[in-house]
């Protein structure tokens, strides 16, 4: 991505469309809830974000962790992957859900059998990119009847599915099962840097809150043990950066999503208890960090089995 590039985006993400995005898919916690408003807003930002070429950029890390900046929920990080393996020409600019399969799935004259655990935005896409087993990555078209899905109630309140194909037709095959595994680390590292972006967020929070909070007649920010809680968790997000942005990181992309994840946890745990009483506060941006935080850390593998198969790769 062009320093151009970054800043038109960075710059699409204003004052005032921020605080919507933070929020747009922070849905009720109910099955049957409209979330017309969301999705509206959703597609909103997903053309912008097209018109402003995020698709093409080459600078995919970079692309995330802005994103993770502002909370983004939506099905680019997604889509990212999808083209790493089908051509563009294929896909267009329509929106895709990766779906990993929770075990190999069966493929019998062109179609295919699978179920996938929390799929993201399985409602709003036109494609899924079938992986984790079979001759390798499916690309089947939303909106066939074979397709069942069940929206999650998860912490984070968002968008989220478990997705079911019982027989869907295959659009594409999208590579060789040889391919899936370098596909997959991009990803890692564009989800672990998505997690810097969050808990640099969160902690400009917490940062903003101590500057402006007041106890004992000065700012709580002010106190050591606030300064130096804060000061400690920025080393360790810049120590992160520079792991996800290294060259080589889909080297050890496994090792660099555990890492950015325990980050993540652990600076949005801290911005609730700089916040106190007042982070709990539905109004309040950092019960949102920590949420979201929770669901965005196992995205792709939970911290214990990055680390597991990161060990395994080095045997």
């Amino acid at each position: 991505m062009t320093g151009t590039q970054i800043t038109e985006i960075a710059g699409f993400f204003d004052e005032e469309l921020a605080p919507i995005v933070r929020r747009m898919a922070d849905r009720p916690r109910t099955q049957d809830a409209d979330d017309g408003d969301g999705r509206e807003v959703r597609a909103m930002v997903w053309e912008g974000l097209v018109g402003l070429d995020a698709l093409g950029t080459p600078d995919t890390v970079r692309l995330a962790e802005l994103l993770g900046s502002v909370l983004y929920q939506g099905p680019l990080l997604d889509t990212l992957t999808a083209r790493e393996l089908v051509p563009g020409d294929v896909l267009g600019q329509e929106p895709v859900a990766l779906a990993v399969t929770d075990e190999p799935w069966r493929e019998r004259d062109g179609a295919i059998s699978a179920r996938c655990s929390f799929v993201g935005f399985a409602a709003e896409v036109e494609h899924f990119l079938v992986s984790g087993g079979g001759p390798g990555p499916a690309l089947v078209r939303a909106g066939h009847p074979s397709i069942t899905m069940r929206r999650y109630e998860e912490a984070g309140r968002g968008e989220a599915y478990e997705v079911e194909f019982a027989g869907t037709p295959v659009a594409a095959w999208s590579g060789s099962a040889t391919e899936w595994p370098a596909a997959l680390a991009g990803a890692r590292v564009r989800q672990a840097a998505y997690l810097v972006g969050l808990a640099q967020a969160a902690l400009d929070h917490a940062v903003e809150h101590a500057r402006t909070r007041r106890q004992f007649g000065q700012p709580i920010g002010k106190f050591q043990g606030v300064a130096f809680r804060l000061s400690e968790l920025s080393m360790h997000i810049d120590a992160t950066r520079l792991l996800v942005h290294d060259p080589g990181a889909t080297a050890h992309a496994a090792a660099c999503l555990a890492a950015a994840s325990d980050l993540a946890r652990t600076v949005t745990t801290r911005t609730m208890q700089v916040n106190g009483a007042a982070g709990m506060r539905s109004d309040n941006d950092a019960q949102l960090y920590y949420r979201r935080a929770a669901v965005e850390s196992v995205r792709l593998g939970t911290p214990h089995r990055l680390r597991r198969e990161s060990w395994d790769g080095r045997r």
